[in-house]
């Protein structure tokens, strides 16, 4: 086994259901954005479609689909295709470049508290932070 393998452990596993709905979304014209750790994400309809194998991050967007928030990407849709697969439809949001605000990152801890998600289970650096047409920061990895 590649010494890779073993220090990143299940990030680096082939899964050919993951494959199978990135081919899905690709197929319906879905324009790569990028990828992260678990998942990959699509421009499609005006929307953005991220396949996820991140089984915390579906009950967090589980949770906050459909509900304007301060600090969150806002959530129109998730498929879930098993506990460790699902589609996420969130806003198109805008890139983010300079130094999160320790306020933001303490109100958007607040806010995940006050809908039940707790705030070491988040993922904020600044990769996930991104902008909307306000120019309003919103983490987008939940």
């Amino acid at each position: 086994m590649r010494l890779s393998h073993v220090i990143l452990g299940e990030i680096l596993y082939y899964d050919p259901d993951f494959e199978r709905e990135v081919e899905k979304v690709k197929d319906q014209g879905g324009k790569y954005l990028g990828s992260g750790d678990y998942g990959s994400a699509f421009l499609l309809n005006g929307r953005v479609y991220k396949v996820t194998t991140d089984s915390i991050e579906l009950e967090h967007a589980e949770i906050l689909k459909g509900k304007k928030t301060n600090n969150f990407a806002y959530i129109f849709d998730v498929e879930e295709i098993n506990e460790k697969l699902g589609i996420i439809q969130m806003e198109v949001l805008g890139e983010f470049k300079g130094d999160i605000p320790e306020e933001w990152i303490e109100a958007t801890e607040a806010e995940a508290e006050r809908f039940g998600i707790k705030p070491d289970e988040l993922d904020i650096r600044p990769s996930n932070v991104m902008v909307n047409q306000k120019n309003h920061l919103k983490l987008v990895d939940i």
